[in-house]
Order: structure tokens, then C-alpha cells, then sequence
């Protein structure tokens, strides 16, 4: 057991290196702290992101903590993804594609099942923790305009921008009878850089002036959850053993101010040279470690689901954040921030979970469909992202005959519509799930 632990503490932390910036050209991701990361994983990802409701006891649920008392297997999850944007303004498209490392986490109930089942003891008690390390947000822009000014003739701008911050959690959660309830604490750490410049083309000679803003910022999070089951029928072999049932579930937390420490140059020069230097360039304002606050939003989901044990799962969720207060005082907003209401409906379907000679009975079959309002707003215009979502999910057994999954999901949507720049997507997750039920077994000897 505690070798099982001590490698998974380095796990944890040498994977804060393996996360890269995806290469991508999001021209939205100026503002904020960038364009958001969805919290949630492959399996949750092909039902729309349902999160709220949702607990299963082989797949991680890190969004909403209560769900860690639902585990029955030792569960380690990661996941990777890839996206392919189309942008298109009234004057020019663009197609990005990006990917990287989405999400690894690690969760367990805190006493063995198997165990459980020696001791013939049905405790209603049952506790369980996770961790995870996932993307938070991420900028990614470069974009370049050009205008004629009166008495100043041709003027490039050039906007530039890349960084992103990462969120790693400690989850714990205890369920008495079918109510369970569940703390995340959670710590935001990251760097962005954004640059701005301008070259007055019709200038003798050519100047251009540049500013750069590099913030880190780090700081601590948290989150409470509530799931309860609401039993319609029990197993006729096990009275104790639901077979059918309706999930309630609930997360909220606060707003956050977390720390920000901003470097920022201003300075003229006469161009800029191959190696990234500037030649004879005059500063005209240098600050460093300089300190502020960023305040981000209260948020709130509920959702519901209603489940036949490995047979169906429907549910929809209804998701809330107050981004009206959101301020970053390193880097002051050049867009407004509204409050945000988000739906998200889908449904999970296994045709038959026991089936002995046809793989395909045994596949997870997902499908759902969103609408989820962006914060910021662009010339009087909300971002609101609209989409559908496909999954599926491949059972796999391992030594010890303990079910592991390879889940995939397809996400297909449009952000932007009726702003300046239209964004349409797919997106494309993968998520490899392995399960354990020997961690906290203890050994009986007679």
C-alpha cells in the first residue's frame, strides 16, 4: 500500500512538467485569464459534461467531490485531446489545429470492498478521495491588424499572447446510507504573457513601441458538493443493493481572490531583430513583482440523473457563474464580464453490461447536447458556445479480472456567433481508465 502511494506522489508532481501550452491561434483568449478549460473527463465529456449528478464506482468525478464516496475500485484516470478550430471573421478564416495532456487524477474509497465482503459487514458508512491536475485556462493568440492614421500614415499592430494556469485538487468525501458530501481544495498556479506592438510603417526611420505584460499567478480554491440517491428499487438477491435510482446532486463555491505577480516593459525602438532582442530601444516604463489581486467568480451547478444500474443513465444540469466581479488588477479588462447560465442534457446507454460473446453489447453508448455562455462580451456581444457530443466507452479486463475503460468523445460546436469572430469546433477526447480493488486490503490469515 505504501509503495503504491509513494509512487504515486512523484506521478502527481513530475506531471506539472508534462503539461505543454497547446499551439493554438484563439483570438478570444486575450481576455480574462484566457479561454477556459472544462474541468470534467472523457466519460462525462460524451453526455455533455454532466458532473454535478454524477458518481459511478469505476470513474472519477472530480468536479464534484461527493462522488469520491461512490468509488468502489482504486481508480486512476488521464486523458488527451485534440481540437481543430475554424475561425471566421467578415475579412479572413483561419483553421488551428491544437492538443495536449488533458487531465490526470487518482481516486479511492478509503476501505477495500473486498474487505467488506469477508467481514459480511454493510457499514452505511463509506469515505473516499482524489486527486487530479488539469488544465484551468490557456491563451493562445497571434493576431495582426493593419490601419491609416491622418498625419501618421500606415500602422501594423501585432497582438501576441501564450501561457495558461493549472488546477491541482485534493479531494475527500464521506456517504452515510445515500447522502454524500464532499470538500475539493485546490490550489490555481500559472504564467501569461501578452505583448502588444505597434510599427508606424510610414515613419522615417521606422519606429515601432512594445509593451509586455508577464503575470503569474497562483492561488487557493475550493469547492463543496452533495449527491443523494434516491432509491426506486432494490435488487431481489440483495435488498441492500440498488438497482435503480434517481441522483440529485449539487456544487457551489464562493468567489476567489487569488495572488498575481505582474513584470511589465514598455519601451520604443526601431524594429526588432532575429534573435527576439530589440535594436536601440528606449524603456519607458519598467515595474516588477508587482503584486495584485485577481478575483474570480462564485459558481453554482445542479443536476439530476436518473439511472438503471448498468443499464441507463439520463440526467441534465444546470450550471451558474457570477463572472460580473471578476477583476484582474495586473492586467485591467479590456472586455465586460456577465454573469453566465449554462444546460447541458444527455443520456449513457450499455446494452447488455454481462453479455458473454458480443463485445459490442458491452460498450458504454453516449450522447448529449449544451448551450454555455461565455463571459465575455465582444462589442455587445455574448460568446455563447452551442453544441452536441458523442462517446463511447470500451470495457477492458485486467489481471485480477478488474474492469478498466478506454472512453472516447467527439464534441462538435459553434462559439461566437454574431460577433466579429466566429469559432466552429470539434473536439476530440480520449481518456484511459484503470481500476484497482486491492488498495486498503487488508489480509486475513488463519
Amino acid at each position: 500500500m505504501l509503495h503504491k502511494i509513494c509512487l504515486s506522489i512523484p506521478l502527481f508532481l513530475f506531471s506539472t512538467t508534462v503539461f505543454a501550452q497547446p499551439k493554438q491561434n484563439s483570438p478570444y483568449s486575450r481576455y480574462g485569464l484566457g479561454d477556459p478549460i472544462n474541468q470534467y473527463y472523457a466519460a462525462q465529456v460524451g453526455f455533455a459534461g454532466q458532473t454535478a449528478a454524477f458518481h459511478d464506482p469505476f470513474h472519477l468525478n472530480s468536479v464534484n467531490p461527493a462522488s469520491y464516496a461512490f468509488l468502489r475500485a482504486t481508480t486512476f484516470e488521464a486523458g488527451l485531446f485534440a481540437k481543430k478550430s475554424d475561425y471566421q471573421s467578415s475579412e479572413a478564416s483561419l483553421s488551428n489545429w491544437s492538443g495536449n495532456l488533458a487531465y490526470l487524477a487518482l481516486g479511492f474509497p478509503l476501505k477495500s470492498p473486498i474487505n467488506e465482503v469477508l467481514d459480511k459487514e454493510q457499514s452505511p458508512w463509506h469515505y473516499g478521495m482524489g486527486f487530479s491536475l488539469t488544465p484551468f485556462s490557456v491563451v493562445g493568440y497571434n493576431v495582426e491588424s493593419q490601419d491609416t492614421l491622418p498625419n501618421l500614415g500606415a500602422i501594423g499592430n501585432t497582438f501576441e499572447g501564450n501561457g495558461g494556469t493549472f488546477r491541482v485538487s485534493w479531494g475527500n468525501a464521506v456517504k452515510y446510507k445515500n447522502t454524500a458530501v464532499g470538500l475539493n481544495l485546490g490550489w490555481v498556479f500559472g504564467k501569461n504573457t501578452y505583448e502588444n506592438s505597434t510599427v508606424f510603417n510610414d515613419s522615417l526611420p521606422t519606429y515601432s513601441s512594445t509593451r509586455r505584460d508577464d503575470i503569474r499567478i497562483s492561488g487557493f480554491m475550493w469547492s463543496l458538493g452533495v449527491q443523494h440517491d434516491l432509491v426506486l428499487k432494490y435488487s431481489q438477491n440483495d435488498k441492500t443493493l440498488p438497482v435503480r435510482w434517481i441522483t440529485i446532486g449539487a456544487t457551489g463555491e464562493s468567489t476567489h481572490n487569488i495572488g498575481a505577480t505582474a513584470d511589465q516593459i514598455f519601451l520604443r525602438s526601431r524594429g526588432r531583430l532575429s534573435n527576439g532582442q530589440y535594436e536601440n530601444a528606449d524603456t519607458l516604463l519598467l515595474t516588477s513583482g508587482q503584486k495584485s489581486t485577481i478575483t474570480l467568480p462564485a459558481i453554482f451547478r445542479l443536476g439530476a440523473q436518473y439511472v438503471i444500474a448498468n443499464k441507463l443513465r439520463v440526467g441534465a444540469q444546470y450550471d451558474y457563474e457570477g463572472w460580473s466581479v471578476f477583476k484582474n488588477e495586473a492586467r485591467p479588462n479590456d472586455v465586460a464580464f456577465r454573469n453566465t447560465s449554462s444546460f447541458s442534457a444527455g443520456v449513457e446507454y450499455i446494452p447488455d453490461y454481462a453479455s458473454y460473446n458480443k463485445y459490442t453489447k458491452r460498450m458504454r453508448y453516449r450522447a448529449g447536447a449544451y448551450i454555455r455562455q461565455d463571459p465575455r462580451i465582444v462589442n455587445g456581444e455574448g460568446l455563447d458556445d452551442i453544441g452536441f457530443s458523442v462517446g463511447l466507452g470500451f470495457p477492458v479486463i485486467l489481471p485480477r479480472q478488474q474492469s478498466s475503460f478506454i472512453n472516447t468523445a467527439l464534441e462538435v460546436g459553434k462559439i461566437g456567433s454574431g460577433t466579429p469572430i466566429e469559432e466552429t469546433y470539434f473536439r476530440i477526447t480520449l481518456g484511459f481508465v484503470l481500476n484497482d480493488n486491492s488498495w486498503f486490503y487488508k489480509r486475513r490469515f488463519e
